[in-house]
């Protein structure tokens, strides 16, 4: 059941890639990534959070960002490397660096499952130049739905609907 919503997240994540223009043989390779290594990551208690597959400093990178509730470690990161670099190796995925990180402590909070378990942490929140509110928004994160995100900040709460919204991040330093 876990693997399975950890699954549909990722596939509805591929899928905006897709339908708001990211590089279509990038997102292939990205889905292939997902279908290998989703599995062996799960059983190993951790969630995929991300993967990042292009090119820094004329290096193919791929970078897998995982956590679990108790949070990232070395440990975790090498145990999960091992499970996954032989069903990468065994395919056609070029890469030039393998990294198994954390997302970090302003990490983006995309899912349901982020918003609800993130609810009550301070976030800073960016939205569309459409939105007819302020652009960008810092404050503890409210109840998060489907159709909105509540904001508490400095002036009050803020309802922001989202579909305007670009990016949620944890904010570490407020």
């Amino acid at each position: 059941m876990l693997a399975h919503f950890f699954y549909c997240n990722l596939h509805i994540l591929f899928e905006l890639l897709i339908k708001y223009g990211g590089d279509p043989l990038t997102e292939s390779i990205i889905e292939k990534i997902i279908d290998l290594v989703e599995e062996p990551i799960n059983r190993l208690g951790v969630e995929l959070v991300e993967i990042e597959y292009r090119k820094e400093n004329g290096d193919q990178m791929l970078r897998l960002l995982i956590d679990n509730e108790s949070g990232i470690d070395l440990d975790i990161c090498t145990r999960v490397s091992r499970a996954i670099k032989g069903k990468i190796d065994d395919t056609d995925i070029f890469y030039d660096h393998l990294e198994v990180s954390s997302p970090g402590l302003d990490r983006i909070i995309k899912t349901d499952k982020d918003f609800a378990r993130f609810c009550g942490y301070k976030i800073k929140l960016k939205t569309l130049k459409s939105f007819e509110g302020p652009r960008k928004l810092k404050g503890k994160l409210g109840v998060a739905n489907a159709e909105s995100v509540i904001i508490e900040t400095e002036d009050g709460p803020v309802h922001v609907p989202r579909s305007v919204i670009t990016v949620v991040r944890l904010d570490p330093q407020q």
